[in-house]
C-alpha cells in the first residue's frame, strides 16, 4: 500500500512538473517548444500508465491540467504565461490534454508484461 501511494505520488509530482516546464516552454521556442513540450507530456503519461496503471495515468493527467490551469491565469504583476491571443496557448492547451489523457483511453493490454 505505502509503494503504491509513492508511486501514485511520483505521478502526481510528474505531471506538475511536465506542465510547469511546458508551460513556460512552448512559446520560448516556437514551435519547437510546444512541440516538444507535447511530445515530453505524452511519454509521461505513457510511462504513467504502464508504472501504476490507469490510476498512474489519471493522476498525472488531473496533475498535469491543475497545473495548466493555474499557470493560465493572471499573475500578480500582470504576466500571462498561456495567453488567450494567437494558435500557441490553444494548441497547448488542447494538444497537451490530449496528449495526457491518450494513454489513459489505451488498452489495458498495450501495458501488460
Amino acid at each position: 500500500m505505502l509503494a503504491r501511494s509513492g508511486r501514485l505520488a511520483t505521478c502526481l509530482l510528474l505531471g506538475l512538473v511536465v506542465a510547469t516546464v511546458g508551460t513556460v516552454m512552448h512559446r520560448a521556442i516556437a514551435p519547437w517548444g510546444l512541440v516538444l513540450g507535447i511530445l515530453v507530456t505524452l511519454s509521461a503519461a505513457t510511462f504513467a500508465r504502464a508504472w501504476e496503471g490507469l490510476s498512474g495515468s489519471l493522476a498525472l493527467a488531473g496533475a498535469w491540467f491543475l497545473t495548466v490551469l493555474v499557470l493560465w491565469q493572471v499573475g500578480p504583476g500582470g504576466d500571462v504565461l498561456v495567453p488567450d491571443i494567437g494558435p500557441w496557448g490553444s494548441i497547448w492547451i488542447l494538444g497537451g490534454a490530449l496528449a495526457a489523457g491518450l494513454p489513459a483511453l489505451a488498452p489495458a493490454s498495450w501495458f501488460a508484461d
